[in-house]
């Protein structure tokens, strides 16, 4: 799911893709103590299939091809990058990250159920 597909806005820029990255993965301020908490939470998210950086951030990338910041990007951005996000914990942010997969999980059902019931509108006319 990248950004176009939910209602949040198109990021422009890296900061404001780490913006949206600390309100999903629960950790508002980046710094040098939970950084590499910060990027792991984001992999974690583009394994299934969430990403923010795109093409209007990082111009390497395709049409509709999309990326979580890289460990060097949120590095250059300890300090910088504080947001009213809520804090969650590891128990909190597993419960976060399968609830994501949960919603992704029904939605793919959904699609295929209404693949299933048009096919079978086709074939019955």
């Amino acid at each position: 799911m990248t950004q176009q597909q939910s209602n949040i806005p198109t990021p422009t820029n890296i900061q404001e893709c780490l913006t949206i990255q600390a309100h999903f993965v629960g950790i508002p301020n980046i710094t040098k103590k939970n950084h590499l908490e910060f990027f792991r939470r984001g992999k974690a998210l583009e394994i299934i299939g969430v990403s923010w950086v795109t093409k209007e951030v990082d111009s390497s990338l395709k049409d509709n091809e999309g990326r979580m910041p890289t460990l060097k990007e949120v590095e250059s951005n300890i300090g910088i990058v504080k947001t009213n996000a809520p804090h969650f914990d590891k128990k909190s942010w597993k419960n976060e990250l399968y609830q994501m997969i949960e919603m992704g999980t029904e939605e793919l059902i959904k699609v295929e159920e209404d693949k299933d019931e048009r096919d079978k509108a086709i074939t019955d006319d």
